[in-house]
C-alpha cells in the first residue's frame, strides 16, 4: 500500500471547534468521493503531550489525515481529478495552505507493536537532530536504529502500548505528487493506541518509558518533538478500508 500524510493547521478565522466539525462534517465526506482512496483518516489533536504524559501546554498542529491507495500511481491519479479539485476549493475554509509545504508526505509505515486500534490514540512527530540531518549517511542510519532500536528493542519493551505504527518520511508531496526537493519539517511520527487514559498513564510513568525517553536524547530533536509536535487524538475514520487496519 502506499499511505500519505497532511499535517493541517487551522487558520486563525475560525474556532478550534467550529473547525473539527467543518472538517469531520463538510470536508471529510468531499474527500470520502476521491477515487482511489482506500482508507482515510483523520486525527483531531485533543491536547499537547510532555515528556511525561498529557500537557497545558499548545500544540503546534491541530491534527493531521491519512489516506492509503494502491500504489503511488493511483494516488498522483486522484489528484487529478474534480473530486480532488472540489476539496483543495474547501480547504481555505478551515486550513491555513501556507503550511502545507514540508507538512505532507508519503510514508514508510513500520509495524512495531502489532494489535487493535485501541480507543485512546498518541502521536508523536519527530525530528532527528541537527547534525544528523545534515548527512544523508547518518539519516538512513537514523531510521534504521528508530525501527529496530528505539521502537523493535526500546518501544516493545512498554508496558499498555496496544499497538504501535511508525511512519517514516519516504518523500514531500505536493500538487501534482511527490516532490523530493522540497525540505521536510520532520523526518516521520510514531502512533501508539492505548485502551483508555488510565492504561497510557502507567505507561508514561514507567522505567520502560523512561529508559525510551533516555535513547530518544541521542538521536531526535527533543525541542521539535515536546509539546508542541505530540498530542492526544481523536480519530474520524472517513474511508474505512482494510488499508494499515489491524483485526479488532
Amino acid at each position: 500500500m502506499y499511505k500519505v500524510v497532511w499535517v493541517a493547521r487551522f487558520h486563525g478565522g475560525i474556532s478550534n471547534e467550529d473547525a473539527r466539525r467543518h472538517w469531520s462534517e463538510v470536508h471529510a465526506p468531499l474527500g470520502a468521493k476521491v477515487a482511489g482512496i482506500d482508507r482515510y483518516v483523520q486525527s483531531h489533536v485533543l491536547s499537547a503531550l510532555g515528556p511525561l504524559g498529557v500537557s497545558d501546554e499548545q500544540a503546534a498542529f491541530d491534527g493531521y489525515s491519512c489516506c492509503w491507495y494502491r500504489d503511488r500511481d493511483a494516488f498522483e491519479e486522484s489528484l487529478r481529478t474534480p473530486e480532488w479539485a472540489a476539496l483543495g476549493v474547501d480547504s481555505p475554509n478551515l486550513f491555513d495552505d501556507s503550511r502545507w509545504d514540508g507538512s505532507s508526505a508519503s510514508l514508510d509505515a513500520r509495524t512495531i507493536i502489532e494489535g487493535p486500534l485501541a480507543p485512546f490514540k498518541t502521536v508523536w512527530f519527530v525530528r532527528f537532530r541537527p547534525d544528523v540531518r545534515a548527512e544523508p549517511s547518518r539519516s538512513r542510519e537514523a531510521h534504521e536504529y528508530w525501527i529496530a532500536q528505539h521502537g523493535g528493542h526500546f518501544g516493545t519493551q512498554v508496558p499498555g502500548i496496544s499497538r504501535y505504527i511508525q511512519n517514516h518520511v519516504a518523500s514531500a508531496i505536493g500538487a501534482e505528487g511527490e516532490t523530493p526537493g522540497v525540505k521536510m519539517d520532520f523526518d516521520g511520527f510514531s502512533e501508539c493506541w492505548f485502551d483508555d487514559r488510565a492504561a497510557f498513564d502507567l505507561a508514561m510513568a514507567s522505567p520502560e518509558w523512561l529508559r525510551m525517553n533516555e535513547d530518544a536524547e541521542q538521536l531526535f530533536d527533543l525541542d521539535y518533538i515536546v509539546p508542541a509536535m505530540s498530542a492526544v487524538l481523536a480519530e474520524n475514520v472517513v474511508v474505512a478500508g482494510d488499508a494499515g487496519r489491524p483485526p479488532a
